[in-house]
């Protein structure tokens, strides 16, 4: 059973993390870790100026990449997950280069793109493209033949199958 996250649960959260990392600046009594009192202040009197002008840069980067690999990753999943042939052939590459930490590749990335905005947009979204590229692709694959000859019965074609069986909303006994 799913459970909610409230309110209450995140006020609760967020003051067990105030409380630890208070007692962790008692037990440490270094200048390295400042208790919440002092930092806090200085965060929010930053938080509008230039604080704030590099939050939303990368808001900005990383929403950009969400919808890069979801535009990119969403319809290859839904491919390979439909098309057992090309899924046999594609999974071994994905086996092999899903697990490789991508951050490893950001020299390479900065070479070839630049320390730019579009080398860190890239890989960020690189790195979510195979989480996204899975998860569709294994759900695709485990939809019910069923479901899709009974659509494909009433004279379905391939944009019915995507609008009525791939992208319906999952209900919890189907």
């Amino acid at each position: 059973m799913k459970s909610r996250l409230t309110l209450r649960d995140i006020l609760i959260g967020a003051l067990m993390f105030l409380a630890l990392w208070q007692a962790l600046a008692w037990l440490i009594n270094r200048p390295i870790m400042p208790p919440p009192g002092v930092v806090l202040p200085v965060f929010l009197a930053r938080l509008p100026g230039e604080l704030g002008a590099h939050f939303l840069a990368s808001t900005a980067r990383v929403l950009a990449a969400i919808a890069l690999a979801v535009a990119l990753a969403a319809p290859v999943g839904l491919g390979l997950g439909q098309a057992r042939g090309l899924d046999r052939v594609f999974s071994p590459l994905i086996a092999i280069t899903y697990p490789i930490p991508k951050i490893v590749l950001l020299p390479v990335i900065y070479v070839l793109l630049g320390i730019t905005d579009v080398s860190k947009v890239f890989l960020i979204a690189f790195i979510l493209f195979f989480q996204i590229l899975v998860v569709v692709r294994d759900e695709a694959a485990s939809l019910r033949p069923e479901l899709l000859l009974s659509v494909r019965s009433l004279g379905a074609g391939r944009r019915a199958l995507f609008r009525y069986v791939y992208f319906r909303r999952r209900c919890p006994p189907c």
